[in-house]
């Protein structure tokens, strides 16, 4: 009698297990289709219903700077089948300048699987050759030139005046609709600095139209690994870079997070996740854990006091 009990256990505990295994997941993408982190969690959708047989759609819920797709994955059941992808903008700016719906106590980080520094880059006429130049210039210099950034509360002008603040510098920080007009602005003249993402101005460093003389990051980018980072500069700890993750709501059960981090883990480390990585020149860095949870903690404290210092705090 013993016996068939034990067996009884074992079977109910493998078709609890199994039963989660195939049930579908839904994936929210807080932005429109077709961006980089829209392409890259439906690489993860593809790879995990291949590998491991589980059902995984990508929705794109956008509006708010990211945080209403957010949102909804914070008011939905904790049982490891919403989970939102997200990025640095939704959870560690938005809350501070547009006033959110959520706390960071209504979600589990699960995983973060990249992350990509933002650079600041000159054209080739620009009085300095290197990042310490830069610096030194633009301190002596208080609001003489400009600098073009993604708009206001993006992550260019935060990663800026972050890295200037640390320096103790003021310039004129000339907001655009994104990256690509930033990157027209300086070209044509208009800001004397580009502070936007790589991949919008990376052709124009290698045809030597443009010099990028430091990344917002602790470390050097592997698409520019000439470029200084911020720990050359003696400040790692201002890092500001554009990150991917995968949230999930408050309460879901430890056992699922285990398991989504083993689904997640393999579908990152695929040939396609990769590939798509090294075209956009990122590469892989998997944090989860108490990790993951103290390092967005510690953004998201760090990033309230440089919107505070922007003048960009809600109102």
């Amino acid at each position: 009698m013993r016996i068939v009990k034990t067996v009884l256990c074992l079977i109910l505990t493998l078709n609890a297990s199994l039963a989660f295994a195939i049930e579908p997941i839904t994936i929210i993408w807080p932005s429109p289709p077709g961006g980089g982190g829209d392409i890259y969690f439906r690489i993860f959708a593809k790879v995990i219903e291949k590998e491991f047989g589980v059902p995984v759609m990508v929705t794109n819920i956008s509006g708010g700077g990211g945080s209403i797709g957010v949102a909804k994955m914070v008011n939905a059941k904790p049982d490891g089948t919403t989970l939102a992808g997200a990025w640095t903008g939704p959870i560690s700016i938005a809350p501070h300048t547009l006033g959110v719906s959520y706390t960071p106590s209504d979600y589990i980080p699960v995983m973060l699987f990249s992350s990509a520094p933002y650079v600041i880059c000159t054209r080739p006429d620009f009085p300095a050759n290197t990042a310490n130049e830069l610096l030194e210039l633009l301190k002596k210099n208080p609001n003489k030139y400009s600098f073009g950034t993604d708009g206001p509360g993006g992550l260019g002008q935060l990663a800026a005046t972050r890295t200037f603040l640390a320096f103790g510098i003021t310039q004129r920080d000339i907001p655009y609709k994104g990256a690509g007009e930033s990157r027209v602005g300086l070209l044509g003249g208009h800001v004397d600095m580009y502070v936007g993402s790589i991949p919008p101005i990376l052709q124009f460093i290698q045809a030597k139209s443009v010099k990028c003389l430091l990344v917002t990051a602790a470390k050097r980018a592997k698409a520019l690994p000439e470029t200084t980072s911020l720990s050359e500069l003696g400040i790692p700890g201002e890092e500001t870079v554009l990150w991917r993750a995968i949230f999930v709501p408050r309460g879901t059960p430890p056992e699922r997070i285990a398991y989504l981090e083993k689904i997640l883990e393999a579908a990152a480390q695929s040939p396609e996740a990769m590939k798509f990585l090294d075209e956009v020149g990122e590469t892989l860095d998997i944090i989860k854990g108490p990790a993951l949870a103290k390092q967005l903690n510690d953004e998201y404290e760090k990033l309230a006091n440089v919107v505070k210092a922007a003048g960009l705090s809600k109102k």
